[in-house]
């Protein structure tokens, strides 16, 4: 299973720590996080950076303001339990190990440095004097054999009893699971974008919905874009999924760079169903080319996966069109190379007849439920951006308004002059909400 016991973690610990307590900031979120429990005692959890490793090693330091603080740091115990912990690591899961804090006033001691296996993790500035500072170490080893999540070349089963989630096996190595977090149920709000005029590279975060479409079994390949609409649910073109097994496709949540795998802070989730419109028969009209996949597991939302807003009913569609929107992905560049990492254009909406107008041997395609956007520099997405959103901004979020269907054709590449016809989610909000799993 995706859920580890780090997710346990996440499901049974209250992460309310309290607005009296003061929590120290640092840049170890990947491998360590403050806790409360249930009895109201605060502890601090360490999870190492790969699965796979049979011999854990931990040295961290914490500091904290005043003398005599050198008990307010407990030493480092397997997590939850030492039986616990080594099942864990036999069943391929990332150790985890813990201390409690202790007397330790209205702060929380701040961690500093760790090391893992003699890795520098992460280092913090510590405090002024007067300081304490709090070292603790913790080794722990097994010489069972640790069970293996992936087996390369090992095919899917064509059909599996009593199917339980994420049944098949992973066509990529083992990933690290993305930090449990608590505040990221907000859709349509942007990560931090790149500080450049005009730039077309995506910053990891910027667009957190934004996901990764495989196919394969023992291995697998990038197909399309997808798009975040629920934990449960993910949005792209019909044409992207139609006719498509489940147990073939896989969904890469947060992902950004595709030469990376596994990718910290991703997560590969396998899909339970395929859904398109009865309209849609495989057909190029673009009209009913929207489909959904719906995840075997509920996601966890990070500042790398969160939701893109559904339009909405009452948010009405302009008569003249004209709103500014960007579409995302790892589509083709200018030279008719697949890209490593995404990237994103400004488009705008242009209003049905002018679409005719400019494109008539495009009549057939567009209908009342398609929409066209342009760029007047020749920009917007290509072939590998099949299923991006068309992403409209409204009151600071954004809403989805479009998936990438057809796109006019010049040689290897897409003649970007004209304008790219997307089916119009707005007008299928309905059938979304209807099929889509929360």
């Amino acid at each position: 299973m995706i859920i580890s016991w780090l997710t346990f973690l996440g499901l049974c610990l209250n992460l309310n720590l309290g607005s009296a307590l003061q929590v120290p900031q640092h840049n170890c979120e990947r491998y360590f996080s403050y806790y409360q429990e249930h009895g109201g005692d605060y502890i601090g959890v360490f999870t190492a950076p790969r699965s796979g490793i049979s011999s854990l090693s931990w040295e961290v330091v914490f500091t904290a303001h005043g003398t005599g603080q050198a008990n307010t740091v407990s030493s480092l115990h397997p997590y939850p339990t030492k039986e616990k912990a080594f099942e864990n690591i036999h069943n391929g899961e990332r150790g985890q190990v813990y201390l409690r804090f202790q007397n330790f006033g209205n702060e929380l001691p701040k961690l500093t440095r760790a090391e893992f296996n003699d890795e520098l993790l992460c280092r913090n500035d510590e405090y002024d004097a007067p300081s304490s500072t709090m070292t603790r170490r913790q080794s722990m080893s097994t010489s069972t054999p640790i069970r293996q999540n992936f087996v390369p070349n090992q095919t899917v089963p064509q059909s599996l009893p009593n199917p339980k989630p994420n049944p098949k096996p992973n066509p990529f190595l083992p990933q690290n699971k993305p930090k449990i977090e608590s505040d990221f149920e907000q859709c349509g709000v942007e990560g931090f974008a790149p500080l450049q005029i005009g730039g077309d590279l995506v910053t990891r975060g910027q667009y957190p919905w934004l996901a990764a479409l495989y196919e394969g079994g023992a291995t697998a390949t990038y197909k399309c874009v997808v798009s975040v609409i629920s934990k449960r649910t993910v949005i792209t073109a019909a044409h992207c999924i139609y006719g498509k097994s489940a147990s073939q496709l896989w969904v890469y949540l947060g992902r950004h760079d595709r030469y990376e795998n596994p990718e910290n802070g991703a997560s590969l989730v396998s899909v339970s169903s395929v859904l398109t419109p009865s309209a849609y028969e495989g057909s190029p009209v673009p009209d009913s080319d929207v489909g959904l996949l719906v995840l075997n597991e509920a996601m966890v939302y990070t500042k790398y996966i969160q939701p893109l807003c559904l339009w909405t009913s009452n948010m009405g569609l302009p008569p003249n069109e004209g709103d500014t929107g960007a579409v995302a992905g790892w589509g083709y560049d200018r030279s008719a190379q697949k890209t490593r990492f995404p990237k994103t254009v400004s488009v705008r909406l242009v209003p049905r007849d002018q679409c005719l107008k400019e494109m008539k041997r495009a009549e057939d395609f567009i209908t009342r439920r398609t929409v066209c956007a342009g760029n007047s520099e020749s920009h917007g997405p290509c072939f590998g951006d099949s299923g991006s959103a068309l992403i409209v901004l409204r009151n600071n979020r954004w809403y989805i308004r479009g998936v990438v269907s057809l796109s006019p054709r010049q040689g290897d590449i897409c003649d970007l002059s004209k304008y790219v016809i997307y089916c119009d989610v707005a007008k299928h909000l309905d059938w979304v909400r209807q099929n889509m799993v929360m």
